[in-house]
């Protein structure tokens, strides 16, 4: 992770960062800006994090490991995401290992000093809690789509979504990324993906998948994708249906 300069609060990408500096202005002074790269690990399973990170670009996953070895994705983090402010608030250590699935810029604010914030500011502390609240409602909605939608609706969706949580329409993805993602084989995964290309939705060669069409996209995706379109300000689903 590397720093990089930081810009004016105009110019902060992520929302829940926006807000806090709403809420809270002096927040903005414990801000430090990063540079995250792909395959970087941000935390560690069972390590208590040092710092809450805002992705401002970058796209962050959150991965739990089976005894057998594999790994699954339980979160895809992007610009309307906080990681690690649960652990943040209650001092406890991250129950997944969290690492940068496509690189690009963030912030993080120490968690000590976020934590101290929000125990001085009872409207910040009130944000944050709202903050965590919308993060366990969207895993039970990712919970119920894993049970009940194939494959195929669920990348579509996972795609939409990416295109809102990082700004652009050309994700650098390979095949075995997105099986990881999905948690399923990456034959499985091919035959998913060569539906949606057949339809000229998108097209993907050596490690890219570029949204083409994202109203044809969205209609192979499952009905969670307008569950979740409601996380994101008007301006965000305007981008993401963009045709880039």
């Amino acid at each position: 992770m590397e720093s990089v300069e930081l810009g004016a609060p105009a110019a902060l990408r992520n929302r829940l960062l926006l807000a806090l500096y709403r809420a809270d202005p002096g927040v903005l002074g414990q801000v430090r800006p990063l540079s995250l790269l792909n395959g970087d690990t941000v935390f560690e399973e069972g390590a208590v994090p040092h710092a809450v990170i805002f992705p401002e670009g970058a796209l962050l996953s959150s991965l739990a490991a089976m005894a057998d070895g594999r790994t699954v994705e339980v979160a895809s983090l992007g610009q309307d995401d906080a990681v690690g402010l649960l652990s943040c608030l209650t001092s406890e250590p991250e129950t997944c290992r969290t690492v940068v699935r496509i690189s690009g810029p963030a912030r993080a604010i120490p968690a000590p000093l976020l934590r101290a914030a929000a125990d001085e500011n009872e409207g910040l502390r009130r944000l944050l809690l709202r903050m965590v609240r919308k993060a366990a409602v969207r895993a039970e909605q990712e919970l119920a789509c894993g049970a009940v939608h194939d494959v195929a609706a669920r990348l579509a969706k996972w795609l939409l979504l990416t295109c809102a949580r990082t700004g652009e329409t050309r994700l650098p993805l390979t095949q075995d990324d997105m099986a990881v993602i999905l948690g399923v084989q990456r034959t499985t995964l091919n035959a998913s993906a060569l539906q949606m290309k057949a339809s000229g939705a998108l097209r993907y060669s050596r490690g890219v998948v570029q949204v083409l069409d994202p109203e044809r996209l969205e209609a192979h995706a499952c009905e969670c994708y307008a569950h979740a379109l409601r996380d994101f300000e008007p301006d965000d689903v305007a981008r993401s249906r963009r045709f880039a």
